[in-house]
Formats: C-alpha cells, structure tokens, sequence
C-alpha cells in the first residue's frame, strides 16, 4: 500500500492505562491544542484523516470487497486514509516499550472528531511483541472528560505485520457520533531477547451510498465463576446464552470473544428448532462451513463467520442463537466475568447485521 498524503487532526488521546484493561479515569479529549495525562513520548499523538461504500473512491488504495482481506506480509506501516475518505488513530511513538519476557494489556483511549458513518476498518500492528488488539465503542463526552469502559465491540484484529481490512457490505454504515470515545484494548508480549516498541494504527474509513444502518448483538454473560484448581485437576466451566435479532435481519458477520482460560466458544444458529453451529472458537475437527478459513484458533484468534450478498444470514420469525464458553483455570483463585484479560474472564458473541433493530442477549 502506498503512502497517502493527508492532513493530521490534532487530537487529545487519554493516558495510557499499563494493565488490566482498565481504564476508568482515563482522561479523553478531543481538544486540538492540549492534552491530558502527558502521552509517554510527550508529543500529542496524531489522528490522521478513506471511504467504503462499503468502498473507496477509484484508484485509492482502500478495497472496495465486502469482507475481510489481509495486506502483504511484513508491513511496517499503515497509510492513512485521504481527509475525505476516513479517520487515522494511532498509539504514540514509544508509548509501549515491552521488555524480553514481558506481557502487557494496555488501553488507549481516542474520540472521534465528527460525525462519521463507518462502511469499515483497516488495521496494523507492528510484528514481534503484537499479539491483538480489540476496539470498543463507548459513549460520548465532552472534551477532557473522562473515558470509561465499555463492551461495544466494533473491531478486532490478531495479525500483526500486515495491513488487515474489514469492510461491511456495500450501502451499509455505522454512525458513530461527533466525541464519541473509542478504547484500544491491546495484548502485547515480547517472546524475544531485546526490548521492543509496540505500536498500532487503525483506520475508520468511510461509508459512501448508505442505505442501512449496520446493527449489533452483543451478548455479555455475568454467570462465569471458575472454580480454583485442584489437586485433581484444573477448574472448569461451561456458561451458555441465548440471542434474538430482528426478523429479516440479514447478518454479514459473526464472531466471539474470551480470554485465555476459554478453551472453547461457539455460536450456534437456531431456525425451526434446529441448532446448526455457525461460529467456532477452540481446537475442532470441522470447523462451521461460513467460517473464515484459518480463523478460530484459540482465544486470541476467535473463529469468524462471514456471510455475502445474496446469501447473507437471514433471521426468520421465531429464529434465535444460543452461545457457549468453556473454560479450565489451573490457578490457585476462582475466575470470574470481568474486563481484565490476565486475570477474568467473558463470554460474548459479537454479530453485525442489517438493518438495524432492536436484538437482545440473555
């Protein structure tokens, strides 16, 4: 991908939370001339400002597929989009210096300058110490107010060194207001014997010809308590949910998230009684036939189902989807719900569909 020449919006980003995914009290402002919580390398990092219809304008350099597609290998960098065609976030210069050995779950927390309605994403993270980052959406504030936590999962992405893109279908958009705040959840780990700087940048591109609105089911399980290991064995658990969606709500994507005590997740689809499974997290013979070859892993590279025009996922009166988590804990400690990666643990499905409309988990 070439260079794209854009103007940079100076933007204020939050203090930088080192663990725990916490990040309550995280200063986030959209000022352009101060910034709170002194970044690291005490410069105030850069938002730089590509459209989707889903798409780009012709001989830009966004894909225009529905879908997601992946960059060459060995990036080292990801351009941002044109001032008329999308958003850039990016982590600050040396605000994440991993040592040999170490592991980190930081948050960055960025606002959005405008409205925007998004047909899409584009993501980096450099090799060697990046192993995922997850964006949540939060709510809005004014600038310098504070930035909280929140479960709104848009994006995520665990493959570092190349330029990962994820776009809706085309006519289909998300409107994210003017101050809203984004938090970048990251996992970082240095496997290596030099200290090394981790960095991330994430494009919100622009719909073009929206005639949806994308819609989101989310479920978040609060029933997850893993006993403590034994003597006998590992400490295990397995929490389950259902999911409704509007009818005629015709899904493109689905996927689930965990932490690192899950040893599987799935999602299974529901229609006229019978469960079919459409989304596979964890060691499997046969992965579901809609996944994303070489998704579905382990935790940190969550199977994901991917559906295109015409043949979306298309919900049906009476249709409904049941997740499940799985999990073993060999600590010493119960493990219960919470954000923290290193310590707690969830359980969600995460599906985008359109149009838009009122679903519900329980």
């Amino acid at each position: 991908m070439s260079l794209l020449t854009a103007n940079k919006i100076r933007l204020v980003f939050g203090a930088v939370a080192s663990v725990a995914l916490s990040v309550t009290g995280v200063g986030c402002s959209a000022s352009s001339t101060s910034h709170h919580g002194a970044p690291p390398t005490g410069e105030t990092p850069g938002v730089q400002t590509s459209a989707a219809d889903s798409g780009g304008a012709p001989g830009s350099d966004i894909p225009t597929a529905a879908g997601f597609t992946t960059g060459p290998q060995g990036a080292t960098d990801l351009a941002a989009p044109p001032p008329d065609q999308g958003i850039q976030f990016e982590t600050p210069d040396g605000a994440y210096m991993v040592a040999p050995g170490q592991e980190i779950f930081p948050n960055f927390c960025v606002t959005v300058p405008k409205d925007v309605q998004v047909g899409g994403y584009q993501s980096w993270m450099s090799a060697g110490s990046s192993h995922h980052f997850i964006v949540y959406k939060g709510g809005t504030a004014s600038p310098g107010g504070q930035c909280a936590f929140a479960f709104n999962w848009i994006y995520a992405s665990s493959t570092p060194g190349q330029v990962i893109t994820e776009n809706m279908p085309p006519g289909v958009g998300m409107a994210i207001a003017a101050n809203t705040q984004l938090v970048l959840n990251m996992h970082f780990i240095n496997p290596g014997s030099t200290t090394l700087s981790a960095k991330i940048k994430f494009n919100l591109l622009f719909a073009k010809n929206v005639q949806y609105q994308a819609g989101t089911m989310i479920s978040f399980n609060t029933s997850i308590n893993i006993p403590a290991a034994t003597a006998s064995g590992p400490g295990t658990q397995t929490v389950s949910g259902t999911c409704t969606a509007p009818v005629g709500a015709q899904f493109f994507t689905m996927s689930t998230h965990t932490h690192k005590h899950a040893t599987d997740a799935w999602v299974e689809y529901v229609h006229n009684g019978q469960a079919t499974e459409i989304v596979h997290t964890g060691a499997t013979a046969n992965y579901p036939a809609d996944q994303e070859p070489g998704t579905g892993t382990d935790w940190e590279h969550p199977g994901v189902g991917l559906w295109t025009a015409p043949n979306f996922l298309t919900v049906q009166s009476g249709d409904s989807f049941n997740y499940h988590c799985s999990y073993s804990n060999t600590g010493p400690s119960p493990v219960t719900v919470g954000e923290t990666a290193a310590t707690n643990e969830m359980c969600m499905a995460v599906g985008y569909y359109f149009p838009a409309g009122a679903a519900s988990c329980r």
